[in-house]
């Protein structure tokens, strides 16, 4: 029987950065490829994506790369893996299997990284219900309930050549709910899940991020009923803001303008979502009235008009305090709008949030922040992943997506749904869970590895590849910036923040050392130095006391002459202010 590898590069014990792979004998399979939005910690980062080391390395064994949804957290590392996959100019091109939305998505991102070749990627748009065939695995797609239509689970398959041998399957939900409630192409396929669970299943690989909430996650998740009251009684513009890819936001947006008879027209503030909802009307997702779309130059003056206004991650709350602040050129706040929060801040932008809560109590609008507490978000909860065990019935449960928390709720579900207790695993990134004949090989349930617990801490995403553990960890992305920056830098910019900066500058003569020049210091981020005469004199009198030694002592070294006022003056500004300041020091001999 074929030997199956199962291993995560992102998205165990974080929130984002969602990598799976599965490893049939020679064949690697891999599921969604997303990032993660940096904490505030992390100095200047844009975004954070998972090593991907071993598919660069593995490139020609890769047979497709599979995207569950048409978000950033399934796709967003795409353009960078691809630019790695292209450098290598063999004729095997990794292709992209993906819903016709997420296609769209796709394509409409990679639009903006002009290093990459369009003509050079192979994206293959793909159904529900569809099977792709790889020699004796195939894998197969199911529709799942989620934030944005084309959503998709996936069924791996194993055929095994040994006669009388079952095939082994291995069902990738990405993100799911169960809502009772026919809603077009956001319904989960429960039947053809039962189909699958009559031929046994494998391992169930679950998502897991809000697994700590008890019930169903629907009906929970609709803003519908919030909304409604508001386009009946808001005496001026109603403003919504969302995140561009939040498309079950805007469908109940759209479905309560229509519900309430409202005669409002729609506007939409973001470019993004504007293309996106023409394609998905393109695709009979759900039907927008292109009769009551306007230009958003055209809602000035106008009551009866719903303007949504959408960005992605901080961006958005970013146009929103523009707009608060009155510094936005398209949108001014007028007296008599409603500003609805549509949804709640993710990790990492809950200072952004609240900033703009700030800014916007300054103004005379009505205002309405939707929080976690009265909407949930769009992933499975303890009893939705209770019933997807049910109806899957796996032999294994692998919760992902979510911190250890999240995954320890997951396996109490997974165990009262009936997986047995040893079976129900927690894993981190890189360990690799092995399973031959039907059975797992290695399990590192118990293990105690030391993972990278700090930004400083190198010694798990330094690990090299063995047969059990797949170097993993974090890759910063700053500007165009791949992987340049490392824990040093960020421990650099940390410095700068939290205790400034001193720079030293003195010339001497080449030959006889002697100091030629005034001595300069500058100071940013520490004290105003131009109104402090004595620690500038002290300083000075550092400098010249360290040249004077060394040049004394016949053995002048500049970098160690450097290295000795870098640790007098450390000593000096500490005891005098309390910083460590990052100190560089410039000497030019002439």
């Amino acid at each position: 029987m074929a030997k199956i590898k199962v291993f995560a590069l992102g998205g165990l014990d974080e929130r984002g950065k969602n990598l799976y792979v599965v490893e049939v004998n020679e064949k690697i399979f891999v599921f969604d490829a997303g990032i993660r939005l940096p904490e505030r910690e992390i100095l200047g980062i844009d975004i954070i994506i998972p090593d991907y080391t071993y598919l660069k390395e593995n490139k020609q064994r890769v047979q497709g790369i599979f995207i569950s949804k048409p978000s950033d957290d399934a796709f967003g590392a795409l353009p960078y893996i691809l630019k790695d996959f292209n450098k290598d100019k063999t004729n095997h091109k990794v292709p992209i299997f993906a819903s016709k939305l997420t296609d769209f998505m796709i394509r409409q991102k990679l639009e903006r990284f002009r290093f990459i070749n369009q003509n050079e990627i192979s994206i293959k748009s793909i159904q529900p219900n569809e099977k792709m065939n790889f020699g004796n695995v195939s894998v197969e797609t199911f529709k799942t309930t989620t934030s944005i239509p084309g959503s998709l689970g996936f069924v791996l398959t194993v055929n095994n050549e040994e006669k009388n041998q079952p095939a082994e399957r291995i069902v990738y939900t990405g993100d799911y709910i169960f809502d009772g409630e026919y809603r077009n192409d956001f319904a989960t396929d429960i039947p053809h899940l039962a189909s699958v669970a009559k031929k046994d299943v494998l391992l169930l690989i679950s998502e897991a991020s809000c697994a700590v909430r008890k019930n169903f996650t629907a009906p929970n998740h609709k803003i519908q009923k919030i909304i409604e009251p508001v386009l009946k009684e808001a005496p001026g513009r109603v403003i919504l803001a969302c995140y561009d890819q939040d498309l079950y936001r805007v469908n109940e947006i759209l479905n309560a303008i229509q519900e309430t008879d409202s005669k409002r027209k729609i506007a939409v503030y973001g470019v993004t979502l504007y293309d996106i909802l023409l394609k998905v009307n393109d695709l009979n997702a759900f039907n927008i009235n292109k009769s009551q779309l306007i230009n958003l130059a055209q809602t000035v003056g106008m009551k009866d008009t719903v303007i949504i206004v959408t960005g992605s991650g901080e961006r958005l709350f970013l146009k929103m305090n523009k707009i608060a602040v009155g510094n936005d050129d398209y949108l001014k706040l007028e007296p008599q709008d409603t500003v609805i929060l549509a949804t709640p801040p993710i990790p990492g932008n809950e200072l952004a949030h609240a900033s703009l809560l700030d800014e916007l109590a300054r103004t005379d609008v009505k205002v309405i922040s939707i929080s976690e507490k009265q909407v949930w978000s769009l992933n499975a909860s303890y009893e939705d992943i209770k019933l997807m065990v049910n109806i899957i019935q796996p032999k294994y449960f692998l919760p992902v997506k979510g911190l250890y928390k999240d995954f320890v709720a997951a396996q109490q579900a997974a165990i009262s749904a009936g997986v047995l207790n040893n079976n129900a695993l927690i894993h981190d990134n890189g360990k690799v869970i092995t399973f031959e004949n039907g059975k797992l090989v290695d399990n590192f349930v118990k293990s105690t590895f030391n993972r990278a617990s700090s930004i400083g801490d190198k010694s798990f995403n330094t690990i090299k590849s063995t047969e059990n553990l797949i170097k993993t960890g974090d890759v910063y992305v700053d500007g165009i910036g791949v992987g340049d920056i490392g824990a040093i830098v960020i421990n650099e910019r940390k410095q700068l923040q939290r205790d400034g900066v001193l720079i030293t500058g003195v010339t001497i003569d080449r030959k006889t050392k002697e100091i030629i020049s005034l001595i300069d210091a500058q100071m940013r981020g520490v004290i105003y130095l131009t109104n402090n005469e004595g620690m500038l004199k002290n300083i000075q009198k550092i400098i010249i006391n360290v040249i004077e030694k060394y040049k004394a002592s016949n053995a002048f070294s500049i970098n160690e002459v450097k290295n000795k006022m870098r640790n007098d003056l450390q000593d000096y500004i500490k005891k005098e202010t309390g910083k460590l300041p990052m100190i560089l020091t410039v000497i030019n001999e002439i």
